[in-house]
């Protein structure tokens, strides 16, 4: 009687605040030693910067429970906030259906979705026959390397050598990456066929989350979804305002340089709505992605003030964006590191700017466009920049 009392409350302290329950969430911790704190949001949530989150204390018997009400199906994520804390943490995302019922379990580190709505469960069933034909096969490569690899290493380092330098050692290891590696492709040539012939909307969440990738060895797989997104996903429930993200996506990935930069609303810090483009229209331009609680973007930005100072008088502008939780922290940061220049806001996400430009949830990042438009460079580094920057306004 008293589980089931604490049970209720749980229950009760879970509610997003809404009177109507849409989703319904049980779970279960067989592990506790790493946390009893359960934190569900939405996909994508950065609790550096946003207060969109539930959290859900898991009972005496590691089981907790949780009511989500959403308009329209969602993905969300959750994790241990004990180990969001330490900076290492296991999570996986679900699909919060009206009416359903999510059963999630988290144990020997890993959370698992058991069961949930009609598209949930359709996700379910692709990720069994994944974890039996690819998954558990790299995992098992994975423990093979660490349990093989690890003791060679340690020996090496006693003995005063670097492993890197071992040439068997290196040949060891990349017989592990390579077996890996077929693998891992042959999984995601399998998983684009199975969404070709498994029509599902979660296909239009994981390709959203698969474009969020930056690093340029996934250009490849990014071609082949969005092929698979304009044949066959394109009109496939438009209702979805997920849709609407993966074009975002789709168009931040192709801001490379020779690109042309594209055009997005920004607020100033008085909360004025403006678009980017007025602001360097007819300049050579820095755009700088920022935030007061990244040090490498601080670093980045404080390097560009004698390049600013140099060159502002010539036709060239930083058009700087924080990306904050509050507008206090953006402001102290700009005074402390001296900024010479304006900074903008994207106050908690409210206008994606980040995902607009292909940054994800990371620190921030820089475009230099040039007076047309075009995208010159995507580094951070002023060495790299400057002399392009010059190039770019005629200077010898």
């Amino acid at each position: 009687m008293k589980q089931a009392i604490i049970t209720i409350m749980l229950a009760i302290v879970c509610m997003t605040g809404q009177a109507q329950v849409k989703c319904h969430i049980w779970g279960e911790l067989r592990d506790t030693t790493q946390g009893k704190t359960v934190i569900i949001c939405p996909a994508g949530t950065d609790l550096r910067v946003s207060n969109n989150y539930i959290t859900a204390k898991a009972g005496v018997q590691g089981r907790f429970l949780c009511n989500v009400e959403t308009d329209k199906m969602t993905l969300y994520n959750v994790f241990l906030y004990e180990q969001y804390e330490h900076g290492s943490l296991a999570n996986t995302e679900f699909l919060v259906e009206n009416g359903a019922t999510v059963t999630l379990r988290f144990d020997e580190g890993k959370w698992k979705v058991i069961s949930g709505g009609p598209e949930q469960m359709l996700k379910v069933k692709m990720d069994a026959e994944a974890e039996k034909l690819y998954l558990g096969k790299m995992e098992e490569i994975s423990k093979q390397a660490e349990k093989e690899i690890r003791p060679l290493v340690e020996e090496l380092r006693k003995q005063g050598k670097n492993p890197e330098e071992d040439s068997l050692l290196v040949k060891r290891v990349e017989k592990y990456e390579e077996e890996y590696e077929k693998l891992y492709h042959a999984y995601r040539a399998w998983e684009l066929k199975y969404y070709a012939e498994h029509p599902m909307q979660y296909a239009l969440y994981d390709m959203a989350d698969q474009m969020r990738y930056n690093n340029n060895r996934h250009d490849e797989q990014k071609q082949k979804l969005m092929s698979l997104y304009h044949n066959m996903y394109e009109n496939f429930h438009p209702e979805n305002p997920i849709h609407n993200t993966i074009r975002t996506l789709e168009a931040a990935w192709l801001l490379k340089p020779g690109k042309p930069y594209h055009d997005f609303d920004v607020h100033t810090i008085e909360g004025k709505k403006v678009q980017v483009s007025s602001l360097y229209r007819g300049k050579v331009a820095l755009i700088d992605f920022w935030a007061s609680w990244c040090g490498p973007c601080r670093r980045h930005s404080k390097a560009m003030i004698p390049i600013y100072e140099k060159y502002k008088d010539k036709g060239f502008t930083v058009v700087a964006i924080a990306r904050e939780n509050d507008p206090k922290d953006m402001i102290q940061a700009a005074r402390q590191d001296g900024y010479p220049w304006e900074s903008l806001i994207d106050l908690r996400d409210e206008l994606n700017v980040w995902q607009k430009n292909g940054l994800g949830l990371g620190g921030g990042g820089m475009f230099l466009i040039d007076r047309d438009g075009t995208i010159l460079s995507t580094s951070t580094e002023t060495e790299e920049l400057e002399p392009l920057i010059k190039k770019a306004l005629s200077i010898e």
